[in-house]
């Protein structure tokens, strides 16, 4: 084995590099995740289904004071706000703290599937070009053993395995960490809807009384 690498090195070293870096993403954003993970998700739906009956700190009060989690984040700016009042703000303000959540949580998301592509193509690279050279040398040497260009073979063979090794893994992390940006999104969308909803009854009742005291 050790020959095998020793023969690839040149390939293998970029390769080993990039496992490294998708290592560090895969733990940074793990690490992420894991801190906004949601604490009181039992408690979301009773929140909502509260909102514009109870006071924002009686609601605000039942989750867990360590939930940092996106969609609880966003429902407490949606409800201690100042410019609940003026729907068209209110409706940017809450979309823009989404987007700047969505924003966070995707980032260096796209480095996993890049990563993985290099990869598989330095990989490949690297067999191909292990191949011809055995196959070159084969034929200066007229020696048509085939256990010499089995052995040529497996060291070109090398490179494509590594590739593979850390694409698999790469590619595997970025569709888990995408689905849980999904579940986030999910839950920021239910928070958002409910909320504009509730600004958008509370603004027509408000325009209603005016018109009637008129």
């Amino acid at each position: 084995m050790r020959e095998l690498i020793g023969a690839n090195w040149i390939i293998l070293t970029p390769i080993v590099i990039l496992s490294i870096a998708a290592l560090a993403v895969i733990i940074e954003r793990a690490g992420f995740f894991y801190r906004i993970r949601p604490r009181s998700a039992d408690k979301m739906s009773e929140a909502m289904a509260k909102i514009g009956r109870y006071p924002a700190e009686h609601i605000l009060s039942d989750f867990n004071p360590k939930d940092v989690s996106p969609a609880k984040e966003l429902l407490s700016a949606a409800l201690t706000t100042r410019v609940r009042s003026v729907p068209q703000l209110y409706k940017q303000r809450l979309e823009a703290l989404r987007d700047r959540s969505l924003d966070r949580m995707e980032r260096h998301l796209p480095i996993l599937p890049g990563i993985g592509n290099i990869a598989t193509l330095m990989g490949l690279f690297g067999t191909v070009s292990g191949m011809i050279t055995a196959f070159s040398r084969m034929t200066e040497t007229g020696n048509s053993d085939p256990y010499v260009l089995a052995g040529g073979i497996s060291r070109a063979l090398v490179t494509t395995a590594a590739g593979l090794a850390v694409a698999i893994p790469s590619m595997l992390a970025h569709n888990l960490l995408e689905a849980l940006v999904d579940h986030h999104a999910d839950q920021m969308e239910e928070v958002l809807t409910e909320c504009l909803s509730n600004s958008g009854k509370s603004y027509a009742r408000t325009r209603e009384s005016k018109t009637t005291s008129a």
